[in-house]
């Protein structure tokens, strides 16, 4: 698309937003909307680039819970939509016990943000037979699916006409002129020079990490701010725990087809979680948790698939074909010839479908999803969990003492790990599941070793940095957090925060929905500025 002469930057503007990822996006539009001439500043051009380092440089502690930042983000128009799955999760009424705003007012924005992805917000349908019985458990909420990923090919209309926002890219926002309680000016490195933007709002729109590091670097030059060195600011890091210890196996078989994928409307598809009630959460202290099951792996043939068996072969004949070995291309095809031989004609008929789909995916941008499962043994299903991390005091985003990017600006140092207690969380709410599938004839859990085993599994899988959530937590007051309710700073009355740094708990769900909620609802705050 066709982006701003570097002459927009020398104007005034109502609302300047920096960074042009999903929230980015969706508060500009909503500001231009409103009548708001608005900026939006991008680090990237128009296309995603992996590995990045300087746009979000930072150095991690513990190498092995986080993932390098230069992998988890993306520098481009639209931002990590370039390559994040596309689900669209509301948070439960439970995630919003710490904060400064409830469940019922988020529901509006939810719906909202749903239509901005192009999928639903909160969607519910009828739990399968048995499931419906479960007690401390829910099999009612689904996650539903954007046909469209990429939010910039989504609203490349509404970016390109003459009336949608100002757009700058391959441009660094490197700092915030502070003064008397307002920002007066954005300072931003582009094309060798150094340019001063002048807006009456400014929205932090720059992903977790991104919106972390403008605002420590602005405490730096203005100590006092959020609290001071030893305030909220960079505290309570969260990301999610996820990974696999069990599978599922239901009473009736075919309760695994409805918690599978199925098609709405508009190409949007949604796939059922099973989620904890708060009940349960409550009695057993626990952080909150989902579940859902997934596709097995081909190359294992105890899935007894005819037509995962035909896939598995296929790849390796065109591994064998391109001369890509692997560690496992010596396992025996027997077992995968044997279910094969049981279903020829799905085989054939799965194969080829599958084909179908990847040239599908290869012209349109998008990848139909299976409406059945590969299963991962007799009967059962592998399922995947995914955890809240409650807020931990140790969990620490700040910026380093001493290393700095090609701009001589200070490199985020993250501080992040999983705790025991969070790895026990997750094993002690299989268990409470387990044992409500069972009680309520819906099926079991089969687990995949036992519980010292299971518990260093989800020792292993733990592991984030694409969920970059909290540090500059939303409160009521000043002392507990860096914004109020509307996602404005408690110190600086025209900084505001549209990013899940704001949130105070992750809960369950991936939080790209909460956080384009967020950000629709901030842009109407500003439009009554």
């Amino acid at each position: 698309m066709p982006f701003a002469s570097p002459d927009a930057l020398d104007a005034s503007y109502d609302v300047c937003v920096v960074g042009s990822g999903p929230a980015g996006l969706a508060c500009a539009l909503r500001c231009v909307e409103r009548g708001l001439r608005t900026l939006m500043i991008e680090a990237g051009g128009a296309r995603a680039t992996p590995g990045q380092p300087d746009v979000l440089a930072a150095d991690i502690g513990d190498p092995t819970s986080h993932d390098p930042t230069n992998i988890t983000s993306a520098a481009a128009l639209g931002g990590t939509s370039h390559w994040w799955g596309g689900r669209s999760v509301p948070f439960d009424p439970i995630d919003f016990a710490q904060w400064p705003i409830g469940y019922e007012d988020m529901l509006p924005w939810y719906e909202q943000a749903g239509a901005f992805f192009g999928a639903r917000g909160v969607h519910e349908a009828q739990a399968p037979s048995a499931f419906g019985r479960l007690r401390d458990f829910d099999a009612t909420r689904d996650e539903t699916w954007c046909p469209q990923i990429n939010m910039a090919k989504r609203w490349r209309a509404a970016l390109t006409r003459t009336q949608g926002p100002v757009v700058i890219a391959n441009a660094r926002v490197t700092g915030l002129d502070i003064e008397d309680q307002r920002v007066r000016g954005i300072r931003v490195h582009f094309r060798n020079d150094e340019k001063r933007v002048t807006a009456r709002h400014v929205v932090l729109a720059c992903g977790g990490l991104g919106s972390l590091r403008l605002l420590l670097l602005a405490q730096r030059e203005h100590p006092a701010l959020f609290g001071g060195a030893d305030g909220p600011l960079g505290r309570g890091y969260m990301g999610h725990l996820t990974g696999v210890i069990a599978n599922l196996a239901p009473e009736n078989p075919r309760d695994a087809d409805a918690l599978a994928f199925r098609a709405l409307s508009d190409g949007v598809d949604a796939r059922r979680r099973i989620t904890a009630r708060r009940e349960m959460l409550d009695r057993e202290n626990l952080p909150n948790i989902a579940f859902w099951i997934d596709n097995a792996s081909n190359e294992n043939p105890a899935h007894g698939s005819s037509v995962a068996s035909a896939k598995y072969i296929a790849a390796r004949l065109a591994r064998i074909a391109a001369s890509l070995g692997r560690n496992n291309d010596g396992a025996p095809l027997k077992p995968h010839f044997d279910n094969i031989a049981r279903a020829p004609i799905s085989a054939t008929a799965g194969l080829g479908r599958a084909i179908y789909l990847l040239i599908m995916a290869q012209l349109t941008g998008t990848l139909p999803r299976s409406r059945r499962f590969t299963p991962a043994g007799d009967g059962a299903w592998l399922m995947r969990y995914h955890s809240e991390q409650k807020p931990h005091a140790a969990n620490r985003v700040r910026l380093s003492d001493d290393a700095v990017d090609s701009l001589g600006l200070s490199k985020l140092w993250i501080d992040f790990s999983f705790s025991a207690e969070d790895c026990e969380h997750v094993v002690r709410a299989h268990e409470l599941l387990d044992a409500d599938l069972r009680a309520s004839g819906a099926g079991r859990l089969d687990w995949l070793g036992d519980r010292d085993a299971c518990l260093l599994m989800v020792r292993e899988f733990a592991r984030d940095g694409y969920h970059q959530l909290g540090g500059a937590a939303m409160s009521a007051s000043p002392k507990d957090g860096v914004v109020n309710a509307d996602c404005r700073a408690h110190d600086v009355e025209n900084l505001w925060v549209a990013s899940s740094c704001t949130f105070p708990s992750g809960g369950q769900a991936n939080p790209t929905l909460t956080i384009v909620a967020l950000a629709l609802r901030l842009a109407e705050r500003l439009a009554k500025a």
